[in-house]
């Protein structure tokens, strides 16, 4: 069967949208669009004009703060600069109106792409800091600039026209602007849904995670901030025909309260919320413009932003997910009580004692506890052997170094977490790493994987230098770990989590997401994200949220999400930690099978049994130095180890190996 046709059968677990409500989504858009102005008054299609023109910047804004989570406070920068960019190539340099206006949207992602190279390392209130900042240098610079024409502003260039027919009423104007509307929401829509707005969003849940599949996180934030500022720029085109002068007004920073109500109000994260919300605040702005002078006498101008700080209060208050999920929640209680009056049983049924289709895989909890489980306590061996191995790479041959660390340390000031510590680790082989707690195990993960730099040291994956690098650098190479502190991303469901892993695997950029021209590839990285997640008895649970799973679940799919990575070395933090007994022996069962189809795996673990059976090798580490490093059974014998685990000291622990070899 083909990955088309698999993932069709696969569509009831919601992993995809459905493309078809989108469809008629806009379609109803379309046509409500096409109506308005044959039914507005002159004062409401007034209204609706500039409600079309900043749903475009809105729309930019709504990917960069509910998409990639980069909160901006200086969009009215970007919406100026395509303004203003527009009206003097018009009037100044009487350039045809199409090449000035993509002049206007090129400023404006030009401008945003060498700004934000250096904001983009900030991160939550700093950037925000920054572009409000951003915002205030676009604002003095274009009012005290003799070229832009200071206060008084550009003005004197002509209403465009649209083969031969000037756009000279609102009527007119508001079909103009539509088609750019309408394909900038599509193309919106495509990318929240393609490989690189998945990645937005999974960075967004947990920027760490998101780099150790290999996403490049920084490139990627960079990207959509450039993106946004190119609809911000056009909706500035817009504008500046709209108005017929731009002057320092559109830079000022209430425009950016107003962009960032618009996508607050319509809900962080849903681009139909950004228009929703675009309509909404070019209502509610006139209204505050009557409203506000009645409650304070003579209050204008920026007293309006009185107005829309309350109202924005409110709605993080009272509706803190938006329109959005006022309306989603509605649907989802709809949905539901459809379900259950389908689902009740009708009198015959009942009167033949209850025996209707009951679901036979309902979640509940952890394997053995719920039918979510059921059959796992019987056969876990069976089950190991009948699932699908996933692929794994072997870049090295058997036997030879993979991993290279070569006196790795990490101080904190006097503290030292990690001491010279020197180990290789050979392909295709499992090597344990234990020691008692606070011992510097995750610290050394850390390091080889890129999350932390080393003090010194070096790490060499595959024969390159990795340390100090980010983690991405590690994973498209092929490194991929897991997390002690769980790391799942919550924004998506199950098998979304381990789609995400696939991210390295994939080509499509954020060009072929907006355009959707990447269906099969994703179709074939969803099909081989649910055999692994069937492999690790997890199929049934695909299409519920991440985070409604159990602690123990969340710790399959993420070893799951790591192995659809397909590494070619593979990190386990402390994998076993809240699983069952049937699911600690199934991890085990497909750990020891990753091995013999030449994975190599370094298993940091607390139940050293458990390690000692699983692992070729074992390196102990004690406050952060590196003590024993050989075969399971000469490290269980090692005086060194056993004064690290029973707190006594090195004689005590030599005698008391003596009698036993002596009483054997």
């Amino acid at each position: 069967m083909s990955y088309l046709n698999k993932a069709a059968m696969r569509s009831k677990t919601g992993f995809w949208p459905n493309n078809r409500g989108t469809i008629l989504g806009v379609a109803a858009f379309a046509v409500i669009i096409a109506i308005i102005p044959f039914t507005a008054s002159s004062s409401m299609m007034n209204i609706a004009v500039f409600s079309m023109i900043f749903a475009l910047p809105a729309i930019g804004l709504s990917l960069l703060m509910g998409l990639a989570g980069q909160v901006s406070l200086g969009q009215a920068a970007f919406f100026a600069i395509g303004a203003y960019t527009h009206a003097i190539l018009l009037q100044k340099f009487e350039v045809p109106g199409p090449v000035a206006a993509v002049g206007g949207v090129v400023a404006a992602m030009l401008a945003a792409l060498l700004i934000g190279l250096p904001m983009l390392r900030l991160r939550g209130h700093y950037l925000a800091l920054a572009t409000l900042g951003l915002g205030f240098i676009v604002m003095i610079a274009v009012r005290e600039w003799e070229f832009t024409g200071r206060t008084t502003g550009i003005y004197g260039y002509g209403r465009p026209e649209v083969f031969g027919i000037p756009i000279d009423n609102n009527g007119l104007f508001f079909w103009f602007v539509a088609p750019f509307v309408l394909t900038g929401l599509v193309l919106a829509l495509n990318l929240t849904r393609s490989r690189a707005g998945r990645a937005l969003s999974a960075v967004n849940d947990s920027e760490l995670a998101a780099e150790s599949l290999g996403v490049n996180t920084y490139a990627l934030r960079v990207k959509v901030f450039t993106l946004s500022a190119g609809f911000a720029g056009l909706g500035g085109v817009f504008y500046a025909y709209q108005v017929q002068i731009v002057s320092p007004q559109v830079a000022e920073f209430h425009v950016s309260v107003e962009l960032l109500l618009m996508v607050v109000l319509g809900g962080l994260g849903s681009v139909w919320g950004a228009v929703a919300g675009a309509f909404i605040v070019e209502l509610l702005s006139e209204g505050l413009r009557d409203l506000i002078p009645a409650i304070i006498p003579g209050a204008t101008g920026e007293v309006q932003l009185i107005g829309y700080g309350l109202v924005l209060i409110l709605v993080i208050i009272l509706l803190p997910g938006g329109l959005y999920q006022v309306v989603k929640s509605a649907w989802a209680a709809i949905t539901r009580r459809r379900a259950d009056a389908s689902a009740k049983p009708s009198p015959a049924t009942a009167a033949d004692g209850g025996s209707g289709d009951v679901p036979t895989r309902a979640f509940g909890g952890l394997p053995g506890e719920s039918p979510a489980g059921e059959g796992l306590d019987e056969s876990t061996d069976a089950a190991a052997s009948d699932a699908r191995i996933p692929t794994v790479s072997t870049p090295v041959a058997a036997g030879e170094p993979i991993l290279e660390v070569s006196g790795l340390t990490k101080r904190y000031g006097g503290v030292v977490a990690v001491d010279d510590v020197t180990l290789t680790v050979p392909a295709g082989q499992i090597m344990g790493l234990i020691g008692p707690n606070g011992a510097g195990k995750t610290t050394c993960f850390n390091m080889i994987t890129g999350a932390i730099a080393p003090t010194s040291g070096t790490v060499r994956f595959l024969g390159e230098e990795i340390q100090g690098r980010k983690p991405h650098v590690g994973a498209e190479a092929g490194l991929t770990r897991t997390f002690q502190n769980l790391q799942v991303f919550s924004s998506t469901d199950v098998v979304g989590n381990v789609y995400m892993g696939r991210y390295r695997k994939g080509r499509a950029g954020i060009l072929r997401g907006m355009f959707g021209l990447q269906g099969r590839e994703q179709y074939a990285h969803e099909e081989i994200a649910h055999d692994i997640l069937d492999s690790m008895r997890l199929g049934d649970v695909a299409g519920l949220a991440a985070g409604d799973l159990p602690f123990g679940r969340q710790r399959m799919m993420e070893v799951c999400r790591a192995l659809a990575a397909e590494p070619a070395l593979l990190l386990l933090d402390e994998p076993m930690a809240g699983l069952s007994g049937s699911e600690r022996e199934l991890l085990a069962q497909l750990l020891r099978a990753l091995r013999d189809a030449g994975l190599t795996i370094v298993l940091v673990e607390h139940d050293v049994a458990q390690v000692m059976a699983l692992a070729d090798s074992v390196a102990v580490l004690d406050d952060g130095v590196l003590i024993a490093h050989g075969d399971p059974e000469s490290v269980r014998n090692d005086p060194a180890v056993i004064v690290a685990y029973l707190g006594t000291d090195v004689e005590e622990a030599e005698a008391e190996l003596k009698e036993l070899e002596d009483q054997s």
